[in-house]
């Protein structure tokens, strides 16, 4: 009798449910708070719509993940840290089993990082490090709200597709080496894109009892379509959220994590359509809901984590270069340069400080499915590196967020370096490096579907 009951408590501990609870923080900031997106100051002095940290906690068998997104241009590795020590302090999850991403909303504050930047944006000012000093207790919120919610439910998946909406904002002409950086129009015969897009709208949704209480929505492109205003939004991640919300459940707490978006944005250089926020927002609404119909449940099991410190080398730059940086920065602070030139100074004078910096960032795992992975990497990166990782990925369904648990900035792949323009000049890293962080991201991927 004694070996039966231990048998059935066995068995019972073997079939605990797979449970989810989700939570929305608002991060919305007060008027003069710098905002991020250009490379001068701006600040707040309205909301359009406010922003969110929201965040999905998983758990089975005593074994926790969290997915958290941010409604912000981009994460930095301080805040991560310190929201992660947060967590653990106050949720009991494991610091190291949270995926922080940003959703590079370009209507959002401006965090710190130390750079240039800080001074350009003001983010180093006192309301810009009062917004930034308050983000980890609020992950840390969020987090809680959603563990305490924890409910079972039943994980599903789909693929859904938008075209026609995202364009891929290089272009290369018929015999000229250097790439146009987001073109207005495009001429068919003697130019084209200078690579591929990502149409795939990963659709993830938790439902109990036949409602979905969460969903974690996956697109890449750029979010740039409100402009450059001194509003607050969360751009069209936040009309594609809402609109989920409001067909599929008012109840639901709904992510939109951002995919490899680097070389991607909405302008659309083939019809010249200017697409709105709304409008943008609603397509992909639009795929997501032609997608739920197609929603096929996911045998779960106790979350499985991998991360792993990757070390990149940082470009090398001549004395010419950084005596060209130098005066570039001089001038920008009182006269407008251009982005490009703005964005290489930046650059160069960021990588001279940090030299004997090792430029190490993270790529992490997460996985509760045979059919399914989440896996983030630390920057903007080129659509083609996040193509590659699914193709190569041993899951049915990968999603990836970009610009998680801190940034490196824009990450392209080899090909693109010697096409120059604004993403190569802003590029941290020599080239080679997303496929180094390709490399270590399927390394993760296998390692996860293998039960390690």
């Amino acid at each position: 009798m004694r070996y039966l009951v231990l048998a059935l408590l066995s068995l019972q501990v073997h079939a605990a449910d797979f449970r989810v609870g989700a939570a929305q923080v608002d991060i919305t900031p007060k008027n003069g708070t710098p905002m991020a997106g250009y490379y001068k100051f701006r600040a707040v002095s309205g909301v359009l719509d406010p922003i969110f940290v929201k965040t999905i906690v998983v758990e089975q068998d005593g074994r926790h993940a969290a997915m958290v997104v941010l409604d912000l241009a981009g994460t930095t590795r301080p805040i991560v840290e310190a929201a992660r020590k947060a967590v653990q302090e106050q949720c009991g999850i494991e610091g190291d089993h949270v995926m922080i991403s940003a959703t590079h909303t370009h209507t959002g504050p401006q965090l710190a990082r130390g750079s240039l930047m800080d001074d350009l944006t003001k983010a180093n000012s006192p309301p810009g490090l009062e917004y930034m000093n308050a983000l980890p207790g609020l992950i840390a919120q969020s987090v809680k709200e959603a563990k305490a919610r924890l409910t079972a439910v039943q994980p599903s998946a789909a693929a859904g597709k938008a075209e026609g909406i995202s364009f891929n904002r290089r272009v290369l002409r018929d015999g000229v080496t250097q790439a146009i950086w987001q073109p207005q129009k495009i001429n068919p015969a003697t130019e084209r894109p200078a690579g591929p897009i990502d149409p795939e709208v990963g659709v993830l949704v938790f439902q109990a009892d036949g409602k979905p209480v969460a969903s974690y929505l996956n697109f890449a492109m750029h979010p740039t379509s409100v402009g450059g205003g001194l509003s607050i939004s969360a751009d069209y991640p936040g009309v594609f959220t809402r609109l989920v919300r409001e067909r599929h459940g008012p109840g639901m707490v709904a992510l939109f994590a951002n995919g490899c978006c680097g070389n991607i944005n909405h302008g659309d250089y083939i019809t010249h359509q200017r697409r709105s926020t709304l409008q943008l927002g609603t397509a992909l609404a639009d795929a997501a809901t032609a997608a739920w119909p197609d929603l096929k449940p996911l045998t779960s099991f106790a979350p499985r984590v991998r991360s792993e410190q990757v070390t990149l080398q940082r470009r090398k730059f001549s004395e010419a270069e950084i005596a060209r940086a130098r005066d570039i920065a001089a001038r920008m602070m009182t006269q407008s340069l251009g982005t490009v030139p703005m964005a290489e100074a930046v650059c160069i004078l960021e990588t001279e400080t940090k030299k004997d910096v090792p430029l190490v960032v993270e790529v992490q795992c997460i996985c509760f499915s045979d059919d399914l992975a989440i896996i983030s990497l630390p920057g903007e990166i080129f659509v083609e590196l996040g193509l590659a990782i699914k193709k190569a990925s041993p899951f049915k369904h990968t999603l990836i967020a970009e610009l998680a648990n801190g940034s490196m900035g824009y990450v392209p792949n080899r090909e693109a370096y010697p096409q120059g323009n604004y993403e190569i000049v802003s590029a941290r890293g020599e080239a080679g490096s997303g496929e180094k962080l390709v490399e270590v991201a399927l390394k993760l991927l296998r390692e996860v579907k293998a039960g390690k």
